[in-house]
């Protein structure tokens, strides 16, 4: 487990409400990010939202209980109701990522276009945000999706339940590796000057362990 640094963490899951499907699989890395930091359950309520800080001051984990596009609403009211001073926080996002295979796990930052309906929620709340506050997006791959989907298969796919053996994928390699990174981040502060390069790393890794 990670010494926490100076800075503010906070680890925001986004996904629908309900039961967890694709679509929801950063919740699923959330619930176990709290039993790994022994944090209390999510018991502080906003109006869509619910939150667990940990014994650790400067880590909150952070569930939105809101709707996907809705996302950026929730986490503007945690900032505001926990008067969060940006200018020391470090956010990363937990979110599923359609464009990456299940078992794998990858940290970026927001790029120009971002397709997922809810890091764009975030982008566009967060562009308006101080320039130094530190954001990164945890993707957790769910693909690969089906091919030549169109915008509606591609929503009843996002949605739709992890059949056993991706489960037990998402379970025993995805969500071990995303607290990985986690505690990778933390320990560096918040300060990683190419994820990309940090990404190949955890992939080299991965592989000697294979």
């Amino acid at each position: 487990m990670s010494i926490i640094a100076e800075k503010q963490f906070i680890i925001f899951s986004i996904g629908n409400p309900g039961p967890i499907n694709r679509h929801s699989t950063g919740h699923l890395v959330l619930k176990e990010l709290i039993e790994y930091f022994d944090a209390k359950q999510l018991v502080k309520p906003l109006s869509n939202s619910m939150y667990s800080m940990t014994e650790i001051d400067n880590l909150a984990l952070v569930k939105s209980n809101s709707y996907i596009n809705d996302s950026s609403k929730l986490l503007k009211q945690y900032i505001e109701q926990e008067r969060i001073g940006l200018a020391q926080a470090v956010l990363v996002i937990l979110y599923d990522e359609f464009d990456l295979d299940l078992g794998k796990v990858r940290i970026s930052q927001f790029k120009k276009n971002e397709s997922h309906n809810g890091v764009r929620s975030l982008k566009e709340y967060i562009s308006r945000q101080p320039s130094d506050l530190r954001v990164y997006k945890l993707g957790i791959g769910i693909g690969p999706k089906p091919s030549n989907a169109t915008t509606s298969t591609m929503s009843s796919w996002v949605l739709s339940n992890y059949k056993p053996e991706e489960r037990e994928i998402i379970d025993n390699v995805s969500i071990p590796l995303a607290i990985d990174y986690i505690d990778h981040i933390i320990d560096a502060n918040g300060e990683i000057p190419d994820c990309s390069k940090l990404n190949a790393s955890f992939t080299k890794r991965s592989k000697l362990q294979a």
